[in-house]
């Protein structure tokens, strides 16, 4: 009588194994489909660019002539206008692109933004004073912008990974996509550690910063080239993906 209940367990162990392999597998061959596949691994290597890290700290908060000499308090004021703005920016998207296709917002956008980049260097090499404009003062401007821009082109990335999730998978395939954008920060911010280190770049050491800034911000319009992997438009893919998968079963 006791053996009874073992079986049981064991047969009902066995076939949760079973969907669970049935579901692993699902999941790679929705993500193996060109449609999805494609796309998300744009957002990897988009987000997969270096980034200059924790060197901008280094520079603001450095005493002169190293650095800007910016208090606490003033990181805490360039963090607070950067997060008013991003939601400026996704009351923009909402407002004037939701309707427009992602290939045009993700060009214009990462073009944008890759100016908007370039021009630290204005503060960096502190061009900005031979016009009368403080530090400071372009610090917030330059948060502000770069803020806005940086979320309207991020919004057709989380709009993508919405539309790329067939029915019955909403959840699971929205989950990794995400996942797979957070990734690419991951590694982003690895690479541009290692550059960081590479340059010799550190608290006590900027003499290479403004070459961290120009790498980090032109290699970010380097994954344009592979922009024919995004769709054209803003298709409802979840139906076509889910008609695809019915004819493939």
């Amino acid at each position: 009588t006791e053996s009874f209940p073992q079986v049981t367990d064991r047969s009902s162990a066995e076939h949760e194994r079973g969907q669970m392999r049935t579901k692993v597998y699902q999941l790679y061959r929705t993500v193996m489909m060109p449609e999805i596949f494609y796309p998300t691994a744009f957002i990897f290597i988009l987000n997969a660019t270096p980034s200059t890290g924790s060197a901008w700290f280094y520079f603001y908060s450095s005493k002169p002539p190293l650095g800007l000499g910016f208090t606490a308090e003033f990181l805490g004021t360039i963090n607070v206008v950067g997060s008013v703005f991003n939601l400026a920016g996704v009351i923009f998207f909402q407002a004037f692109l939701k309707r427009v296709a992602f290939r045009p917002i993700l060009i214009w956008g990462t073009i944008v933004s890759t100016v908007l980049g370039l021009s630290q260097l204005i503060l960096v090499f502190h061009w900005n004073r031979a016009y009368g404009i403080p530090d400071w003062f372009f610090c917030l401007g330059e948060s502000a912008i770069q803020s806005v821009v940086g979320w309207v082109a991020t919004m057709p990335i989380i709009v993508m990974a919405s539309r790329l999730c067939p029915d019955g998978m909403e959840g699971t395939m929205y989950a990794l996509i995400m996942s797979v954008n957070n990734l690419g920060g991951i590694v982003g911010s690895q690479v541009g550690a290692v550059l960081c280190t590479y340059l010799g770049v550190s608290a006590t050491n900027l003499d290479k910063f403004w070459l961290l800034v120009f790498i980090s911000n032109a290699s970010s319009i380097l994954p344009l080239l592979l922009i024919g992997w995004v769709p054209a438009g803003d298709p409802q893919l979840a139906e076509k993906l889910g008609e695809d998968e019915e004819e493939r079963s």
